[in-house]
């Protein structure tokens, strides 16, 4: 019992050991021990005896078996009866150790208990030891008295009380603290989103960034631009230490920039758009966004322009790098550059030169609205549910942004020119005594200013109807030579495959169908080419066939009112006039010189023995160059009084 007490009181039993192999030796023994040993062991078998006992059960084995494996089953079955018959000893030696010492516990219990109580320990006292060592043998006392006293314990309390007071405080003073953070991080976080509704409100896209989805941006760019511009028009909103927010600048590069148009003549300024200055820093977040929407819209028109001038070399269109240069003529350029806004400083450095109309300001206007309208294109082919409209042109991979403004140019200088020279034409007629003479300007047929559409307004009949305005470069000019003969001449601008203006001459009104009608005396003589590729060539055509006019009329006049009737106009290789069987002849000429309309008449004639020549010349720019009517002139020579 004494040596038993020593024990340290449990109620598991005694730890055994581990019953799984130590070592390698140890379990290639236990395996040859089993039936058949390393040489028999099948994964068949393996697994036909975890299979049986799982089930509680071991299969009998085929009769084909050998004796020999009837003998390996039944020493198998002999092991397992040993082996169960040791593990239930085990078992019951665990339980009986388990009550030993349980027993043993309540028995020390009972005997301290029994000096204090006997009656009350007795009962759970063991004979055996009430009658080996009797009760109230075993007893415990105090080694020392505590030394807490009532002026302690009130002491300890108030410490007590003292630290849970100021715990409390700095609670407290953490909970104030936190709440005047919590209020201030609120009016910091109510004035961030303000403006970032602001923004909303206004129409532009807020969303997450694509690559940081706990970050909010806003896009400000176009959904139809370049892909580079596409992807980069997006900026983060960044609040501020102030709850104001930072516009990150993406791509931007932190600054704004403008296109500027320069127009030079002779080396000097005469003409430039204006730069508006850059918005200060604190300005309203709408503002900054707008700026930054502008600032990538003209950098795409800058790319956009880049592309598009290195292959206009033929038209004078040079890229320089920093600036792209078009020479218009000898002497004047015109320049566009991207240049960087500055911030007000209270001069005028912005302002150009006022001189002139402004061009300047009209072809960044213009440029501006053909990048604009280029993205509506993109937007019409991408969601148009036409094959056609979506298919893309290969060899017309850039906008017809600048081409567009060097073909608007030279067409309306062009245009210019052929109604310079067709006015000098006629007012040259009219000095030669050709009252019937005169030219117009008509609206060109089918356009949209001639009626009004009556389609349904879709974005298709919009882009449609701007094409007309902006690409449809047609004029129409009537040219009346006599009465009877009128020339009409349709001008049109081009812009792909080259740069260029056409005319196309004709004898026919194109307002009207006229198939069926019989030619004009001038369209059976000297009918008009398909184009005329150039002014020169169309300026050339309206003067020869106004020599063919004139001949056949003054031929006609002079032998109606002339007795011999043996006067007509003739064509030959040496030139275009009027014969007679007298031998008087005339030749006319219309010729451009020195910028001048000249209408000529050169006689020939013989008076007597004597060969004479005379020419007399009617010009635009002198009413009084020819001294009297060429029907005068030709009348006098035809009829022999010169």
């Amino acid at each position: 019992m004494a040596a038993n007490s020593q024990t340290a009181f449990s109620l598991r039993p005694w730890p055994t050991g581990d019953k799984k192999p130590q070592n390698l030796a140890e379990f290639i023994s236990r395996v040859n021990a089993q039936p058949g040993g390393f040489r028999n062991l099948n994964e068949a078998k393996l697994r036909q005896e975890i299979q049986a006992g799982q089930q509680g059960r071991i299969e009998e084995d085929d009769a084909a078996n050998s004796s020999e494996e009837e003998e390996d089953d039944d020493d198998a079955e002999e092991v397992k009866g040993k082996t169960a018959a040791v593990a239930r000893e085990e078992f019951l030696r665990n339980i009986d150790f388990a009550h030993q010492s349980a027993m043993l516990a309540l028995d020390s219990i009972s005997l301290l208990l029994s000096k204090e109580n006997p009656v009350q320990a007795g009962t759970t006292l063991s004979p055996a030891l009430r009658d080996l060592v009797g009760i109230g043998t075993l007893g415990a006392s105090k080694l020392k008295e505590p030394n807490v006293t009532e002026a302690l314990i009130q002491n300890d309390l108030s410490v007590a009380t003292g630290w849970r007071i100021m715990g409390i405080n700095s609670m407290v003073d953490s909970v104030l603290a936190a709440a005047e953070r919590l209020e201030k991080e609120i009016e910091l976080e109510t004035k961030y989103w303000a403006d970032v509704l602001a923004v909303s409100d206004d129409g532009w896209t807020v969303c997450a960034l694509p690559h940081e989805s706990y970050t909010l941006g806003v896009r400000f760019g176009f959904s139809e631009s370049a892909s580079d511009f596409r992807n980069g028009s997006i900026a983060p909103l960044i609040r501020n230490d102030d709850g104001s927010i930072k516009l990150g600048v993406g791509r931007l590069g932190g600054g704004s920039q403008r296109i500027q148009i320069t127009v030079k003549k002779n080396g000097t300024i005469t003409d430039q758009s204006p730069l508006p200055w850059r918005i200060p820093e604190d300005a309203p977040l709408n503002t900054r966004v707008r700026e930054a929407r502008d600032t990538i819209f003209h950098q795409e028109l800058w790319y956009e322009l880049n592309r598009e001038a290195r292959v206009m070399l033929a038209y004078d269109v040079y890229y320089r790098g920093q600036a792209i240069t078009w020479k218009q003529n000898k002497e004047t350029e015109f320049i566009i550059t991207l240049e960087d806004l500055h911030e007000q400083d209270g001069t005028n450095a912005n302002a150009g030169s006022n001189d002139g109309t402004r061009s300047s300001i009209m072809a960044y206007s213009f440029l501006q609205f053909l990048l604009f309208q280029s993205h509506r294109q993109n937007y019409h082919r991408r969601t148009s549910p036409s094959p056609s409209v979506r298919q893309t042109d290969p060899n017309n991979s850039t906008y017809n942004i600048l081409r567009s403004l060097v073909s608007r140019f030279e067409y309306f200088q062009n245009s210019a020119e052929f109604g310079n020279q067709l006015e000098k034409l006629v007012r040259t007629l009219q000095h030669a005594g050709m009252p019937s003479a005169s030219y117009s300007t008509l609206p060109p047929p089918n356009s949209s200013a001639s009626g009004v559409i009556q389609a349904r307004h879709t974005l298709t009949t919009e882009l449609r109807w701007v094409h007309q305005l902006v690409f449809n470069l047609v004029s129409l000019y009537t040219f009346d030579i006599t009465s009877d003969i009128r020339i009409w001449c349709s001008s049109r601008g081009i812009m792909r495959p080259f740069i260029g203006t056409y005319f196309i001459m004709s004898l026919r009104d194109p307002s009207v169908d006229s198939k069926n009608l019989p030619p004009s005396w001038l369209e059976t003589v000297y009918p008009p080419a398909d184009y005329c590729a150039n002014v020169q060539e169309a300026v050339y055509y309206l003067c020869q066939g106004t020599v063919r006019v004139l001949s056949h009329k003054l031929a006609q006049t002079a032998a109606d009112k002339l007795p011999d009737n043996e006067i007509q106009w003739s064509e030959t290789i040496s030139g275009i006039g009027i014969k007679s069987a007298k031998g008087r002849n005339a030749e006319i000429s219309v010729d451009v010189v020195d910028d001048e309309m000249r209408l000529s008449l050169s006689a020939k004639w013989h008076d007597g023995n004597t060969s004479r020549s005379h020419t007399w010349t009617w010009t635009s720019d002198d009413p009084n160059a020819g001294g009297e009517s060429i029907e005068n002139v030709v009348l006098k020579l035809m009829g022999g009084t010169l």
